[in-house]
């Protein structure tokens, strides 16, 4: 990003064309669904920039809602990131919920329940990867067998993709639901996609995005730093197992190792979250979403402590 950043330094800061940065989407198409996809070579695929996710997701939503394309009831996993209900019921969308995570895995039984009962083009919102904020995802064969229902039940699958390449290690994997929907189910869908994880940017970047994307060096350096941040995310997940075990800390801890992403809900009460904000300063929603991507060598023993101590604390 940095050396992409010095190559566009001196190009003309002018207006973008409506649908956005022409390379930054042909070039960012070709990334999700992959260059020889057959989705673009019959030009099935059509883009458009926005502000990141958020914008992405809230232009999806009035595209659908005003084109009538979908029915306008949208469904979300419970739990979900915080602003999907909002995005959707804001330009006119009915929100509902469905149980999404269970102990060990999704819980592919409420998922299909709700698909199946669920009008014809009703959205789903679906995470493309690292789940946010579960950190459980579905098995390739899971997506296999949720593309098929929704294909089968005339479904709106709407991928919210912020953390492609920062889940397996491997980018390919991590976009396997969206190219197996478009290559092999050939459904009609939506991808809302975020750089903003992947190459740290927030408030700059299609033309930084696009060089990056557009040259061999400096797509391969990011690759690789994709697989460096990813592997320092999951190294941190077996970091804080590991402490939790040795601590003999009450409770289920196996599932750090086995979601996957930058996020994990720790189980805490909203009483104990409280506590542990105040009293340690550990930060996390009220939920007790907790970023993993916040540990470090020099934290993650603390954070380990602390979380024993309030787990084993008792609710005054």
């Amino acid at each position: 990003v940095k050396a992409a950043k010095e190559a566009i330094k001196d190009c003309e800061h002018e207006y973008l064309p409506i649908l956005g940065h022409p390379e930054f989407r042909k070039l960012v198409t070709e990334l999700v669904f992959k260059m020889d996809s057959t989705a673009i070579r019959e030009s099935r695929v059509a883009s458009c920039q926005a502000l990141s996710g958020t914008g992405a997701l809230h232009m999806a939503g009035m595209m659908l809602m005003r084109t009538s394309i979908c029915d306008q009831t949208g469904y979300i996993t419970n739990p979900s990131w915080s602003n999907h209900r909002q995005l959707f019921e804001s330009v006119g969308f009915s929100v509902r919920e469905f149980n999404y995570a269970s102990s060990s895995g999704v819980d592919m039984q409420s998922l299909f329940r709700a698909m199946t009962e669920a009008d014809p083009m009703s959205i789903f919102v679906l995470h493309a990867s690292a789940h946010n904020p579960s950190g459980w995802d579905p098995t390739p064969e899971q997506w296999r067998k949720i593309g098929a229902l929704m294909k089968e039940r005339t479904l709106f699958p709407l991928f919210d993709a912020a953390y492609l390449g920062l889940t397996s290690d491997n980018y390919d994997e991590d976009a396997y639901a969206i190219r197996y929907f478009a290559e092999e189910l050939n459904l009609q869908m939506g991808v809302c996609i975020s750089f903003a994880k992947s190459m740290g940017m927030y408030a700059f970047g299609a033309g930084i995005v696009a060089t990056v994307l557009g040259d061999g060096g400096l797509f391969s350096q990011w690759q690789r730093d994709l697989m460096t941040m990813s592997s320092r995310i999951t190294g941190m997940r077996k970091r804080l197992f590991g402490e939790l075990t040795a601590l003999g800390t009450p409770g289920d801890w196996k599932k750090l190792t086995q979601q996957k992403g930058m996020f994990c809900v720790l189980g805490l009460t909203p009483d104990r979250v409280h506590y542990v904000k105040k009293f340690h300063h550990i930060y996390m929603a009220e939920s007790s979403r907790f970023s993993i991507a916040g540990l470090n060598e020099g934290n993650v023993r603390y954070v380990a402590e602390c979380i024993h101590q309030i787990v084993c604390r008792r609710e005054e």
